[in-house]
């Protein structure tokens, strides 16, 4: 009898010993130790919650368990939200490092109104619902109390897990900033002081997957051939004489980080990078034009907002979203410590510098616009904080185009110089028989005459195209393909943060300290501003109230980000065969492969 105990106390300790796998070991999904173990959290959740200890099998992740549907709706409704331990160490990318969380060691996870950020999560399951990981938790959101913070709570601490966003270097700072959506003046017509063009996605742009290329062909010149819009590089060829084979030169070219695609035009015989923001304010390239504004600051800004809002002369309201970029760098007119002469703005947290006179240092009130139902010079509206008021800050000292016609029938676009004289060089026909919004062809060669001279941003390579889409109350429409929601979407670096994602931000330990901002967001939107592992971009939501807050902020951040239990990344495999020791980078680009949110390096 004596010899049975003993067998059974040893039996059991070998039980023990079969669950204790090194704690560097991370498996990204539910483990498949065993059916019992998987009937653990069949329960009702908020039950459940409570009972549920950190399972860290190695063995390949099992199908997700769902919970009941008519159980999900009243998850967190009888209690606090109990933190699940998560499964494991960290894991890192090429661009970040992951380290697994507690729910509990977010600040202000359970003090957050986490409902308020239920419509913007519930609109990224209108894209990812279908992808890989996400169906089970996007399907089981259909039924939890939209309006129950501690549900919103249990159902992610039940279908995702936590990870701290660090530095390469696992540096755990970084900086949140803030953007808008703003508000233009516009019209239809060429004229007056409307001479600043909105593009659309230009017609002759060409693009590159950047994966196809050979090692050290961006250094050089290859042959390629063109199949619609899309360059097939040629390596084993040569140009020559043949038809249809042209030079691909791609020095000075950017892959896009998000589908590593790089944009070209075709210049004679020569695939070239397509134009600089300086070629392009010069009127050389073929797109269609969507409206004229008036003010090329807040086009400019626009351009780095990824988005706006355009008031025509006759009171309409047109909306722009992004719609593509010229493939070039993004090098903003940032301004230094020691630069005086100019006004300083802040857009995305970035500090530029209008360069202009301080002798044309005159309010926004004096620079004329024309009269929507005329054209004849009037008074700009004095600055006013309504939303709906189209004020631009950006452009105190920055003066506009002469409304008045000259005899000639052309207006000359006055820009402050630095001699605090205006530049008249520069001319173009009157709007009167101008392009209309959905011409095509370039500006300077459908008015048969010099382009604009504004002299704003041309230091910055990158230019930003938009596209038109229907007003409505919602936020306009992010990188995700879903309109952001102010206060709970922020733009990301879709390689460090996967869009859709849940992600939480804490510029605060103490969520009750004043200017905190501890709380869950969505990754919805990126931008060209917007790169890093620590790295978010608070949208602010709409006019010039979110204009002030979104130029005030610049606040050191720490983030975590919440995957699916279901999920598998790239860097999953590099960390469950350490075993113990420290995990291996994964050469992967993106944290989240995905064909269309972010593609990796590898074809």
């Amino acid at each position: 009898m004596r010899n049975t105990h003993l067998l059974l106390a040893f039996a059991m300790t070998l039980a023990g010993c079969a669950n204790n796998n090194p704690a560097t070991s991370v498996t990204l999904g539910p483990s498949t130790a065993s059916a019992p173990a998987a009937a653990a959290v069949s329960p009702p959740l908020a039950a459940a919650a409570a009972t549920v200890t950190p399972e860290t099998s190695t063995q390949p992740a099992a199908a997700p368990t769902t919970p009941p549907r008519s159980v999900a709706a009243g998850v967190g409704t009888t209690g606090t939200p109990v933190s699940t331990p998560p499964p494991g160490g960290g894991f890192a990318t090429r661009h970040a490092y992951y380290e697994a969380a507690r729910f509990t060691d977010l600040p202000g996870w359970n003090t957050d109104d986490a409902s308020a950020s239920w419509e913007a999560f519930r609109r990224s399951c209108t894209v990812l619902g279908t992808r890989n990981g996400w169906s089970e938790p996007c399907a089981a959101s259909r039924t939890v109390d939209a309006h129950n913070a501690g549900a919103v709570r249990q159902f992610f601490e039940t279908y995702f897990n936590a990870y701290q966003i660090r530095n390469t270097d696992k540096s755990i700072d970084g900086t949140l900033t803030g953007y808008y959506e703003p508000l233009l003046n516009g019209s239809r017509q060429y004229g007056g002081a409307y001479l600043y063009p909105v593009y659309g996605t230009p017609d002759d742009m060409l693009y590159l997957d950047a994966r196809r290329l050979p090692d050290g062909a961006r250094s050089g010149t290859l042959a390629a051939r063109i199949d619609a819009r899309t360059v097939i590089p040629l390596p084993d060829a040569t140009t020559g004489n043949l038809k249809g084979v042209y030079v691909l030169d791609l020095r000075n070219s950017v892959p896009d980080i998000r589908d590593k695609k790089i944009r070209l035009r075709l210049d004679h015989d020569r695939i070239v990078p397509y134009y600089t923001r300086a070629e392009i304010e010069r009127g050389a390239l073929k797109a269609p034009i969507l409206a004229y504004v008036d003010d090329p600051v807040m086009l400019y800004s626009m351009q780095v907002q990824g988005a706006g809002k355009v008031r025509m002369r006759d009171g309409s309201i047109r909306r722009f979203a992004y719609a593509e970029q010229n493939g070039r760098p993004f090098l903003p007119p940032v301004a230094r410590n020691n630069q005086s002469g100019g006004h300083r703005i802040t857009v995305r947290g970035l500090d530029m510098l209008v360069e202009v006179d301080a002798a044309d240092d005159t309010p926004t009130a004096n620079v004329q616009t024309p009269n929507a139902a005329n054209g004849t010079p009037a008074a700009a509206p004095q600055a006013s904080t309504d939303d709906d008021t189209p004020v631009s800050p950006l452009l105190r000292g920055f003066k506009l185009a002469n409304a008045t016609p000259s005899t000639t029938g052309s207006v000359a676009p006055a820009v402050a110089g630095k001699s605090g004289g205006l530049s008249t060089s520069g001319s173009m026909a009157n709007g009167a028989g101008g392009p209309g919004p959905a011409s095509t062809g370039a500006l300077a060669a459908s008015t048969n005459a010099s382009p604009v001279q504004h002299g704003f941003a041309t230091s910055d390579p990158s230019y930003v195209f938009f596209r038109l889409i229907p007003d409505s109350p919602n936020g306009p429409v992010g990188a995700l393909g879903v309109p952001l929601s102010a206060g709970r979407s922020v733009a990301v670096d879709p390689r460090t943060t996967p869009l859709g994602a849940p992600v939480f931000v804490a510029t605060r330990d103490d969520p009750q300290s004043p200017g905190a901002i501890d709380r869950l967001m969505v990754a919805q939107d990126s931008g060209g501003a917007i790169t890093g592992a620590v790295r978010a971009d608070y949208f602010f939501g709409f006019g010039q109230s979110a204009q002030t807050q979104a130029s005030h902020t610049k606040e050191r951040i720490r983030m975590w980000v919440l995957l699916p239990k279901g999920l598998r990344i790239a860097a999953q495999d590099a960390a469950t065969k350490t075993r113990g020791i420290t995990p291996a980078a994964s050469n992967a680009d993106c944290l989240v492969s995905d064909p269309e949110l972010c593609v990796d390096d590898s074809p």
